[in-house]
Parts: C-alpha cells; structure tokens; sequence
C-alpha cells in the first residue's frame, strides 16, 4: 500500500522534474486501482512500482493516492497530474510520429475527430489525403463537442472538426472557419407542417436538436415573440436524427447541404419560411497548438480546406 509522504518528508526533500517512467508507473495504478495490478501488467515488482510512486510524490510534494477498501483512489492533485500526463504522453506519440515522417516521409498515425455536420468535407478531403500520404493509419471519430469528451482533453485527438454557431468562443484554442453554411426547417416530406410559411405554426411540434440547438431554437422563438416548444429532444447523432425525421412528425434545424440532394437526407424537404435562412452554422477546425501539428496532420488539414473551397468560400485562418 502506497504510504503518503508527510509535510516534513516534502519540504525536506528537493523537488525534481517527474520522469516518463515514474509517470508511465504512475498512470498504470491509476487505471488499475492498487499496485499490485499495475505492477503485473507492467511486469515490475510491487516494490519497484510502490519506490516510483513514492518518488513520483516527493517530487510533487503531495499525495497521489489515497487508501481505499479496494486499493487506492487518485486524490485531487494526483487527477490533475494524471489529465497532464496524457498530454505529455500523446505528444511523446506525436514526436515520435513526426520524427518517423521527417525521416521517411511515410507512415504514422493521424486521430481526427468530427461533428456530423463537418464530416461533409470527409469524403473529398480523405481521397486527397489518401493520394498525398497513403501509408498513414487514420482514425476517425465522431465528436459532439470537445468540452464534453475526455479524449479531447487528454489530447487524444490531433485535431478536430466540429460544427458551431457564429459568436465569440473564449476556450483558449485555436480556431479555423472551413465552411459556413445556413441551416434550416427541415421535415419529411408527407410532414402536416411541410408547407409551413411561420414559425408559429411549429410551436407545438416535436423538435430535434444537436447541442447548439436549443438555445437557437429559444432564441428565434423569443425573438418571434413566442415561447420556445417545450417537446425537444437533444440528438447527438445524425444518423439517429435522419431516421427519426424520416419516420415521425419531428422537426430539426439541419444545413443547406443536408436537405436536398447533395447530402444524405433524400426524402426530407425545407419547410418554406420566408426570409433570410434562420442562421449560419460553421464548419470550424479546432485545433490545440498550431505548432506541434505533425507534417501528416497539417497536410490533412491542406485537404480539408481544399473540400471546403469546393463548396463554398473558406475565410483563413489561424493554424
């Protein structure tokens, strides 16, 4: 069991930089919960594990790990220190990969995330990626929003591609509109409410919205003067969206692309409200750093603005 190091024992001792081992160690107890597993998996003694994360602490100066019935349980400084160690580890991965690159020109590994809505660039731009570096091993991954996905703050992800209202994001990343497109009232085709010309109408309708819908959806009903509807659902997934517009009487604010031919929506139709379309949804890259980017991942990044310049006018950017 992992004895904490007392005030005496951390003021006495010299603090030093935690190393890659002691950290590797480190996040192995973590996930496992108690020593012995980690030291199991890691093929190391109990001892050998129990001595690196002793030492791991004294160069923090605090505890990592708190006793428990069950083994241990990482304390408030330790959760801190293990978020930042999947940092200092996936960009270990990303130096090694870019090192291998540089070198060779080939390989490596690319994780990319993308809303459903950016993933209209997808098809173009990985056929251009595919050409330019086809020995890259690439992963994709759907991805709602960054603040609530546990990858994204460890740094799994190179970078990512979401889909977002226009306004002032202060979250500290760096930011790239590819593509704006409007978004409108969408339903399918034999919808009573097919040829609605208000909103008004649509006000006890069920509506499905993404994440950035519903405070939309409040806030062209408010500015109508009129309650926003009370029977909405929040639907992560496109796909989950289609279906259940293709087989109920739900609404949802989708983008010009979907509806109509181009996207993957056949058989819904934009309801005609007059006027200009309700807002503008952007295609926007999300990136960390600009400057640890690998040279696979910017050249990917090359091809999604090329996809995005075939359908509409990019605006450049940051990275």
């Amino acid at each position: 069991m992992i004895n904490s190091i007392d005030g005496a024992d951390v003021a006495a001792s010299a603090p030093s930089l935690a190393s890659l081992r002691q950290l590797q160690i480190f996040r192995a107890v973590a996930e496992c919960g108690s020593i012995r597993a980690a030291a199991r998996e890691l093929h190391l003694t109990q001892p050998a594990a129990t001595h690196a994360v002793r030492e791991l602490e004294r160069s923090v100066g605090a505890p990592l790990f708190a006793r428990s019935v069950k083994g241990v349980i990482v304390t408030e400084i330790g959760t801190a220190l293990l978020r930042r160690s999947h940092l200092v580890f996936n960009e270990m991965r990303r130096a090694q990969e870019e090192i291998a690159q540089l070198r060779d020109g080939t390989g490596g590994r690319l994780s990319i995330a993308f809303s459903s809505a950016a993933a209209q660039l997808l098809p173009t731009a990985l056929m251009d990626f595919r050409a330019r570096r086809p020995g890259v091993l690439l992963e994709l991954q759907e991805l709602t929003w960054p603040s609530a996905d546990e990858r994204w703050h460890r740094g799994g992800y190179d970078f990512a591609v979401i889909s977002e209202l226009d306004g002032p994001t202060e979250d500290g990343l760096e930011r790239e509109m590819l593509l704006e497109q409007p978004l409108f009232v969408a339903a399918r085709a034999s919808h009573p409410q097919a040829r609605a010309r208000s909103l008004k109408g649509l006000q006890h309708c069920l509506w499905l919205v993404p994440g950035y819908g519903l405070p939309l959806l409040q806030r062209l009903f408010a500015a109508r003067r009129m309650p926003p509807p009370a029977d909405v659902i929040a639907c992560q997934s496109l796909q989950m969206a289609l279906t259940l517009l293709h087989r109920t009487d739900a609404l949802a604010l989708l983008s010009g692309y979907l509806i109509g031919g181009r996207g993957t929506s056949h058989g819904l139709v934009r309801l005609p409200l007059p006027g200009p379309p309700l807002a503008l949804l952007r295609i926007t890259l999300l990136v960390r750093d600009a400057q640890a980017l690998t040279p696979a991942a910017r050249i990917f990044i090359d091809c999604l603005r090329r996809a995005a310049k075939e359908a509409a006018t990019p605006i450049e950017g940051v990275v």
